[in-house]
């Protein structure tokens, strides 16, 4: 196989990959409002954290992260600055251990609430397709918003 084949048969996959993945993230960019899935988190000390705590008390921006992606790492003092503001920030890390996780926390100084997805199954439940990926719940207790990355206008939420 000559070196043209082999960048022709990766390009074609490339591109039909994108037009598999388009419409599955193109659903989840913009708002989808609906009932958030009750799902208990656990922090990495091993903390339970139920989410219908929040209801009717704050917006809750739920991100999904991992230590391995640069734009995650790059969020962390926005999440700050907006987990000192109206809303209550969980950080839901994806499928790496409690102690990875807790080191990382550590390392980059973050004052947010995290929690564990070792199994994807939180992912699964707010239906996200990797990280870094946002869900808002109002405090009526319903997803605001579901999108890859964070929203640009966030507080226009807040109020939902």
């Amino acid at each position: 196989m000559t070196i043209c084949s082999i960048v022709r048969f990766a390009v074609t996959g490339f591109i039909l990959g994108m037009c598999m993945t388009a419409p599955v993230f193109a659903a989840q960019q913009g708002v989808e409002k609906g009932k958030c899935p009750e799902v208990v988190l656990k922090s990495p000390a091993g903390d339970m954290i139920h989410l219908t705590d929040f209801k009717g008390k704050h917006p809750v921006l739920l991100v999904f992260w991992a230590s391995w992606c640069t734009d995650c790492r790059e969020e962390i003092p926005r999440l700050s600055k907006i987990n000192a503001g109206r809303f209550k920030v969980i950080a839901v890390n994806e499928g790496e251990s409690a102690w990875k996780t807790k080191r990382y926390v550590s390392m980059n100084k973050i004052d947010y609430q995290v929690v564990l997805d070792s199994d994807g199954a939180v992912a699964k439940a707010f239906q996200v397709p990797g990280v870094p990926a946002s869900v808002i719940i109002g405090a009526s207790g319903s997803i605001v918003y579901r999108g890859i990355g964070l929203p640009e206008q966030i507080d226009s939420y807040a109020d939902k």
